[in-house]
């Protein structure tokens, strides 16, 4: 069963805003079965989204409609459904109600205005509980569904509604079965080349290479009615695949690479420091975003200057002197420092040029040293990135987690008890 999704408004297709509701959808809508004929994105104009409707009511059996459906003179979808339908615009109760509700919630009256977004196209069926958000249906009995743009809004309508309503319409015969994994220090040309022939003899079976700065996506999908064959046969191919790529694997499913590096730690009971300098906390904050992070992360420093390298981590002043703060000498020291001033298991310690500015014919920007000290010593590790100041930020970050990674994978049994 196909589908369509549009997108409605100015603030997407001139770039102020990144689009969050198509992939969403579309994440969602594959699993159950649903193929994705086409996503448009219009702007806020009556011909433009008519044009939309046209285009995907000929392409698919349902569409999902994102965006414009606010209390402003350019949120115009309803008035804009309403003509291309052939309907009257009149006002909902029930959406009234809804509107009510909503910021009732929150301890708000109803601003003046507001009321508009309750004129919808005659016949509208009121999405529930939902304060903007509709349905039409086409003669052709083709459900149309009008969600707001507001990402957790339109993400929530979607799984309430949208989701289970398409599910007793059409209940698809096949479901989309996937294994998706993260490689981080391949670019896309290579994993194709080593995971070249992984699927033949499968043709049911598709490889997608997806990049997401600063790692690579591989998806593994297939359509089927037997989920659990698939199932079992795509956990085959996903450790042939990680077997090829070499380590390089550093995350699997909906997990990151910080994900990854947290269930590691708090399975082996460790706990860590972490000296930053040139990524700024940015190490401190992947790692934090795992929920949890208070089991294992004691304490995150940033030592911007020599000075709190000095005081904060026992870096000594003739390293600083001889080597700079961007070497693998004070790299070490700086994990080392991070490690035994905080008392935990592991210090980990970053520091590099980021740029623009800073770089020298010895020491170019994207110049990076980092440092991991453990019980078994301090190992250091020293690379070169291009791209501007935040790219390098977060290459970094990404290395440091991984070197980490890397460290935990080869050492586990060190720290089982």
């Amino acid at each position: 069963m196909r589908g369509a999704i549009i997108c409605i408004g100015d603030e997407l297709i001139s770039g102020r805003v990144a689009e969050r509701n198509s992939r969403f959808a579309m994440s969602r809508l594959s699993p159950l079965g649903f193929e994705i004929a086409s996503s448009i994105w219009v702007g806020d104009d009556m011909k433009a989204i008519a044009g939309a409707l046209d285009q995907a009511l000929a392409q698919a059996s349902f569409v999902v409609v994102s965006g414009g459906l606010g209390s402003t003179e350019d949120d115009i979808t309803a008035q804009a459904a309403a003509r291309h339908f052939g309907l009257e615009i009149a006002e909902s109760r029930r959406m009234i109600q809804n509107l009510k509700a909503c910021f009732l919630a929150v301890g708000r009256e109803v601003p003046p205005g507001v009321e508009r977004m309750a004129q919808l196209p005659q016949g509208a069926e009121v999405l529930d509980k939902s304060c903007a958000g509709f349905m039409l249906t086409t003669p052709a009995q083709q459900p149309v569904y009008f969600l707001p743009g507001i990402p957790q809004e339109n993400h929530r309508l979607l799984e309430t509604h949208v989701l289970p309503d398409l599910m007793r319409r059409f209940a698809p015969q096949k479901v989309m079965v996937s294994q998706k994994f993260t490689v981080f220090g391949l670019g896309e040309s290579e994993i194709a080349q080593r995971l070249d022939g992984l699927v033949a003899g499968y043709p049911e079976v598709s490889v997608g290479y997806y990049p997401v700065f600063p790692a690579e996506e591989v998806l593994l999908a297939t359509r089927t009615s037997e989920p659990h064959r698939a199932e079992v046969l795509l956990n085959e191919l996903f450790a042939e695949a990680s077997h090829r790529l070499g380590g390089k694997v550093v995350a699997q499913g909906e997990q990151s690479l910080a994900d990854s590096v947290a269930q590691r730690l708090s399975a082996e009971g460790l706990t860590l420091a972490l000296a930053e300098s040139c990524t700024g906390g940015l190490v401190g904050h992947l790692i934090t975003g795992v929920s949890g992070a208070s089991d294992f992360l004691d304490r995150g420093l940033i030592t911007y200057s020599n000075r709190a390298k000095m005081e904060l981590l026992g870096v000594e002043a003739r390293v600083l002197n001889e080597h700079g703060a961007v070497s693998a000498e004070t790299a070490a020291q700086m994990a080392a420092g991070a490690r035994l001033e905080s008392g935990v298991d592991l210090g980990l310690a970053v520091t590099g040029i980021a740029g623009p500015t800073g770089g020298s014919e010895e020491k170019p920007v994207g110049t990076v040293y980092f440092g991991l000290a453990a019980e078994d010593g301090v190992k250091t590790l020293h690379r070169r990135f291009m791209g501007d100041r935040a790219q390098i930020k977060l290459m970094s970050a990404w290395t440091a987690l991984d070197m980490l990674r890397r460290y935990l994978e080869d050492h586990a049994f060190l720290h089982r008890p």
